[in-house]
C-alpha cells in the first residue's frame, strides 16, 4: 500500500537513496530490518516522551511499510510512523 505520492519536482542530488542496508544488502517493502540506534538527526530535537518512544524499537526486527521517493524507509503498525535511511538498518529477512 503506498502511502506517499511520488516527488513532482526533480529529486536534490544524492536521491533517492539507494535501497541497501548499512552491510550493502538489497531492501524491499516488506523486508524484515533490526534498526540497532536511533540516529541523532531523527530524536534531536523532539520532546522526551517521543525519544523514549521511538528507542522503545531500538534493537527490534520491524518491517519496512514503504520506501518512499526519496529512498527512506518507513515503519509502523498501521500506518506511517517513522522513517531511516536504509544504511540506518540491518536486514534480517527480506519479506514476511
Amino acid at each position: 500500500m503506498a502511502f506517499f505520492d511520488p516527488p513532482h519536482d526533480p529529486l536534490p542530488p544524492g536521491f533517492p537513496l539507494a535501497a541497501v542496508d548499512a552491510s550493502g544488502r538489497p531492501i524491499v517493502e516488506g523486508s524484515r530490518v533490526r534498526i540497532p540506534v536511533m540516529p541523532h538527526w531523527l530524536i534531536h530535537d523532539l520532546p522526551a516522551e517521543d525519544v523514549a518512544h521511538l528507542r522503545s524499537v531500538e534493537g527490534q526486527v520491524l518491517p519496512v511499510l514503504e520506501i518512499d521517493g526519496y529512498g527512506y524507509l518507513w515503519f509502523g503498525e498501521h500506518g506511517p510512523w517513522f522513517s531511516l535511511m536504509p544504511t540506518e538498518v540491518v536486514l534480517e529477512s527480506e519479506s514476511v
